[in-house]
């Protein structure tokens, strides 16, 4: 399971946040089966949120920090949350 994410006008953090209250609000309005899908993209969302260092990431990667056009997405890798930009995964838990 993977979310891509636009970062060409905010960072990735608006971005994230962004994406997870529109998941949660997609949730309460939809079907039970709609709502399964939804579920592990919205812990996806949280669980990043809660444990990404959002500051050292921008500063780190400066194509995180939104206004660039790079493919950059959130995906599951051995039950962690983990970031790929253009193809490249880091690990945010490891920084």
């Amino acid at each position: 399971m993977d979310v891509q994410l636009d970062l060409s006008a905010h960072c990735i953090e608006t971005e994230i946040k962004k994406r997870y209250n529109l998941a949660i609000s997609a949730y309460f309005k939809a079907g039970l089966e709609e709502q399964q899908r939804l579920e592990p993209i919205i812990d996806m969302l949280r669980s990043a949120l809660e444990s990404f260092d959002f500051a050292k990431l921008r500063t780190r990667y400066p194509e995180l920090a939104g206004g660039a056009d790079h493919n950059v997405r959130l995906f599951l890798e051995n039950k962690r949350v983990s970031i790929a930009i253009d193809n490249t995964t880091i690990y945010p838990h490891n920084d």
